[in-house]
């Protein structure tokens, strides 16, 4: 059955989309949403709704989380400069896409008329994928393998951690399972940034690798969601679950304002709070969202 139309949400929608075409604010996409509407309903549905989406976003997409995860541990490892909002909310061709590759240096994005040409090419591309009731082949298979991945884990150490009660530090676990999750990003990050064995695995060690994840924007936000949820066992981990926590985690990250439905609404807030750097604002529905727009209070 569908979820009924809420008037206050509709109302906010029609105001922030308002908004949008004055250019006022931004809403990108990314690749979730090509997942989303892969499941959308019937076609007609899944066009109406890939549409609507078309017409706010303005050519704005959020890079991948993979890639972003890969740029931020090259930055913590000294190999260049901390990402900004500016590398990770992009209208550079192919950016929502694991495959990606940005260009992050000192001198930030550069134009030129073949990056406006490619930009535009792009953009008719990405249309047609969002209104496609399907994914690429490859895109769809990497992102499976994936998604299964991570949920067997993650729903293995929670069994485990249920079934095996005993006083241990739950961050110091979660950051462990983060590090065998991207063991080969930080041997490529390593091998980019020309960081020493040693040094690297003085960065990694108990006592120290999680305020190396907590001092990321994206990668600390997946710790301290992760920690949050290995304390719950109730909680149960299923392949649905990778979107919200990763992409909305990025998001979180480096966006000014994230909306977010239901648990990720709950543990985004709480994660920020124990990080160094909080950065979006958190809500649940777009009516306080534009509450918080129209009061003007930004700080």
């Amino acid at each position: 059955m569908p979820t009924p139309l809420v008037p206050e949400e509709l109302q906010a929608a029609d105001v922030l989309w308002a908004q949008v075409e004055a250019g006022l604010i931004r809403l990108p996409l990314s690749s979730a949403h090509l997942v989303e509407t892969v499941h959308a309903g019937n076609k007609e549905r899944r066009r109406h709704l890939a549409q609507a989406m078309l017409d706010a976003y303005g050519g704005w997409h959020m890079v991948n989380p993979l890639v972003v995860r890969r740029q931020e541990l090259i930055s913590a490892l000294g190999g260049g400069r901390a990402l900004e909002a500016a590398d990770v909310f992009t209208s550079a061709a192919g950016s929502p896409f694991s495959t990606y590759e940005p260009v992050v240096s000192e001198c930030g994005d550069q134009g030129g008329e073949q990056r406006v040409l490619d930009g535009a090419v792009w953009r008719v591309v990405w249309s047609e994928l969002l209104r496609d009731e399907a994914l690429p082949a490859g895109e769809l298979e990497a992102t499976g393998s994936v998604i299964a991945r991570w949920a067997a884990v993650h729903d293995g150490l929670a069994q485990y951690l249920r079934e095996n009660p005993a006083r241990r530090d739950l961050r110091l676990v979660t950051a462990a399972l983060m590090v065998g999750e991207i063991k080969l990003d930080l041997a490529r990050a390593a091998l980019a940034s020309q960081i020493s064995e040693e040094r690297l695995g003085t960065l990694l060690r108990p006592e120290t690798v999680v305020g190396f994840f907590a001092g990321l924007p994206f990668l600390g936000r997946v710790l301290e969601v992760t920690h949050a949820r290995l304390r719950n066992p109730a909680d149960q981990w299923v392949n649905n679950d990778l979107n919200d926590p990763y992409f909305l985690a990025c998001a979180a990250g480096y966006a000014d304002y994230v909306v977010a439905e239901k648990k990720t609404g709950h543990l985004l807030p709480a994660a920020a709070r124990s990080l160094p750097a909080p950065r979006a604002r958190i809500h649940r529905n777009l009516h306080s969202l534009l509450r918080d727009l129209s009061s003007g209070d930004n700080s």
